[in-house]
């Protein structure tokens, strides 16, 4: 079982009460104390490899008067602190359960120089993009780290750029500027319309080699190098239904798409049979969607 205290201490952190390693351990030789007046009893040598911040603190001169066990007033609450603890401490187990407690920890090992836990951090942000993306696009920005905003944007093209309206804001947007929401919203347009190009203009397909006697050609779709050639009308019908649905969720499986199945059941002409849809549809075009969006810009 883990020594983590229980979530109620989020609505309660007078209640809260610091467990192993923490509650007076063998060997501590400082106590920090938390903005609700919880005190954590730990090891400098342990403090100042994870941190330039208290590295430095600990080296300062004390005073004769100062206690054999000094102990340090933090602005943060005893949450921030006892998970932020335990993302490195020896002998502990991390424990963050909700998005907002990672954003506290995540305040806390920057304000602290905790180089070493941005990793850490970044990693354990990746749990909530496809749950909470925008807010995690705005902790990413508050802190200049623009991978972690490019890749929850990214992923957060499997859903249409408008569900963000569809609930509440997450407290995070109160600290992105309309610009950069604005570049969300813009680059998820952006990618719509990439996705559904890739899929109604697949200038890399050559239809000539697969449907040059197809008698059910009825269609022209700008293909190999850009040129208008003739296509089978279900496979025109294909594309651009698959296209409109990229357009507004970009990030879509289109394997999983109700337009692939259709296709699929099509009654094809004699020499349209032959043509592998099947690798068309879930291995080249997801390929082609993919290199395409991998071109898009997020602004910063």
């Amino acid at each position: 079982m883990s020594d983590s205290p229980s979530a109620d201490i989020l609505t309660n952190p007078s209640a809260f009460e610091p467990t192993h390693p923490f509650d007076s351990a063998a060997g501590a030789d400082a106590i920090l104390r938390s903005s609700d007046g919880v005190d954590f009893y730990i090891h400098r040598a342990i403090l100042s490899l994870v941190s330039r911040v208290f590295e430095t603190m600990f080296t300062l001169p004390q005073s004769e008067s100062s206690p054999a066990v000094p102990v340090i007033d933090l602005s943060e609450t005893s949450v921030a602190l006892d998970r932020t603890l335990r993302l490195f401490y020896p002998g502990t187990d991390q424990s963050v359960g909700t998005l907002e407690e990672l954003r506290q920890v995540i305040d806390f090992v920057v304000k602290y120089d905790m180089q070493r836990q941005i990793p850490v951090a970044k990693q354990l942000l990746r749990k909530y993009y496809s749950t909470q993306p925008l807010a995690v696009y705005a902790i990413a920005l508050k802190h200049q780290w623009n991978d972690v905003a490019k890749a929850v944007a990214r992923e957060s093209l499997v859903g249409q750029r408008l569900d963000v309206l569809n609930s509440d804001a997450p407290p995070e947007v109160d600290e992105l500027t309309a610009r950069a929401y604005h570049n969300w919203l813009q680059y998820h347009t952006l990618c719509g319309k990439t996705a559904k190009a890739a899929a109604t203009k697949p200038t890399w397909f050559d239809p000539g080699s697969q449907f040059s006697r197809c008698k059910c050609v009825g269609e022209k779709l700008t293909c190999y190098g850009g040129q208008s050639q003739g296509v089978p009308s279900w496979f025109f019908r294909y594309v651009f239904d698959t296209g409109a649905m990229l357009a507004i969720t970009p990030g879509l499986d289109i394997r999983q798409l109700d337009t692939f199945s259709a296709a699929w059941r099509q009654e094809k002409c004699f020499q349209c049979r032959p043509f592998d849809f099947v690798n068309f549809a879930t291995v080249l075009l997801p390929q082609q969607i993919e290199a395409e969006l991998d071109k898009v810009e997020l602004k910063f």
